[in-house]
């Protein structure tokens, strides 16, 4: 095939996009070898197919990142009995008390001031952990991450900007980003929990 017609032919653009033939493929490197003229289209080529792709390049919102993100944690803790279930989508607390017996936790034998916690599996979005608290602990607000509280044993009242709620056994308290909250231990025992902090799309 001559020059001129080789890189009139389409052979080059279908070779960047990945749809030559194995003999056309071939074809192509040898002329490339051959020709400075078929090196030069082809660098071109792919050049402006690069930036073609650029500018049509989709960039997903971070609420979808963190939407997939959150399917694939879920997916983890269907198969690893040690991950916490999504707080924010449980409808018992068997699958959280099975966590937790995967982890081996227990109530802690060493003396404690007030607060006393045990890390649990987690990744950069979710972060999980069991906690003992005695007293409470002091305003605070999370400006990255939604806050899941699973009340195990024990019981407090949480004031928030909505006012002060109570809360026992059984219960899920749900702190979003940026509301400051405190809580007070009202049970003669420690209150045993399952913190889960959710990085948000914000």
């Amino acid at each position: 095939m001559k020059l001129q017609d080789f890189l009139a032919s389409g052979i080059i653009e279908n070779f960047c996009l990945g749809f030559s033939s194995d003999e056309e493929s071939k074809l192509v490197k040898k002329m490339a070898a051959a020709y400075p003229e078929v090196q030069q289209e082809l660098d071109e080529v792919r050049t402006s197919l690069h930036l073609i792709l650029k500018r049509a390049e989709i960039k997903p919102a971070r609420s979808v990142k963190m939407a997939v993100m959150k399917s694939i944690y879920s997916q983890q803790a269907s198969i690893e009995p040690g991950f916490v279930p999504l707080l924010d989508t449980v409808n018992n607390f068997d699958s959280i008390y099975a966590a937790l017996a995967a982890n081996d936790i227990h109530w802690p034998t060493e003396n404690f001031d007030n607060l006393y916690a045990q890390e649990l599996p987690s990744t950069r979005e979710i972060i999980n952990f069991a906690v003992w608290v005695k007293n409470g602990h002091e305003e605070e607000m999370h400006t990255d991450r939604n806050e899941f509280i699973a009340v195990l044993e024990g019981s407090c009242e949480m004031v928030m900007q909505s006012g002060r709620t109570k809360y026992g056994k059984g219960d899920i308290i749900n702190i979003p980003i940026n509301v400051p909250h405190s809580a007070e231990i009202t049970s003669a025992e420690p209150m045993f929990a399952l913190v889960q902090r959710q990085l948000t799309a914000s």
